[in-house]
């Protein structure tokens, strides 16, 4: 029988889409930018990073929460799965002395010291099993602060697609049941508290074309599965002068309590 080459997986086409973007990364990437700053508050608020040992980031991109983060920790590593985006990180921040980089695959990543916290922004929707692997996370460390974008995200395009009764191509994200139940549960069963929030940030485009390419613009534009592209002109139109883009974004800590 003829050897062949393995199919990719998932990991590495996540790595391929996001790498071939990170030169325009930032040019695109309005809801991490907010995201960043918000999670970065939300940590702050109830009590922020460890200053001893080490703080990892999964899914650092070109740096935009590791920038508001990494003064804060004793060492702090940046990760991410596209080695592109790394050195689009490490360009920007690379003078730190704190700072360390290393390619990772976030879902189900292992170390080999338990981190002082773990921290992510808008990446763990691109994990196979965004709740299964955000609770993996939270078991490999005392502390985890991330941001999720939720069900329900960008209610405008969606409706749009409804209306011509068809569905849209965007990724199913999780749910924020199904997410919140899982991790406090976790955090029951191991003596830590658990706290949420959830964000509405609404976002405006010029036109439904900008809104697109904005996914294409930071390598999130995989269709989810099954999807058959079809003409969308009247969507188009529909946005001809403008869209406004709302996305829901959860906001967790996770923590033990400090005496």
């Amino acid at each position: 029988m003829p050897c062949g080459k393995m199919p990719p997986t998932h990991g590495e086409l996540v790595a391929r889409r996001f790498g071939a973007r990170a030169a325009q990364y930032d040019d695109h990437a309005l809801l991490q930018r907010e995201s960043a700053a918000r999670l970065a508050a939300f940590i702050a608020a109830h009590g922020g990073l460890p200053r001893t040992g080490l703080v990892v980031e999964i899914g650092c991109g070109t740096g935009l929460l590791s920038s508001l983060l990494a003064d804060q920790a004793e060492h702090y590593q940046a990760t991410d799965i596209a080695p592109e985006m790394l050195e689009r990180c490490r360009a920007r921040l690379g003078r730190l002395p704190q700072l360390s980089f290393a390619v990772q695959d976030g879902e189900g990543a292992s170390f080999p010291a338990t981190p002082a916290a773990i921290v992510s922004n808008l990446a763990a929707q691109w994990f196979r099993d965004p709740v299964a692997g955000l609770a993996h996370l939270a078991r490999q460390t005392p502390l985890l602060a991330f941001a999720v974008p939720l069900a329900g995200s960008f209610p405008e395009w969606e409706q749009a697609f409804r209306d011509l009764g068809r569905e849209s191509g965007l990724l199913p994200l999780p749910e924020e049941n199904a997410l919140t139940r899982a991790l406090s549960g976790l955090a029951g069963d191991s003596g830590r508290r658990a706290y949420f929030s959830i964000t509405s940030h609404v976002i405006h485009y010029e036109n439904a074309r900008a809104f697109a390419d904005s996914f294409r613009g930071i390598g999130a534009d995989q269709p989810r599965p099954g999807y058959h592209p079809a003409p969308i002109r009247s969507v188009l139109r529909r946005f001809a002068k403008g869209m406004d883009a709302t996305a829901r974004v959860l906001y967790g800590f996770i923590a033990k309590e400090t005496a």
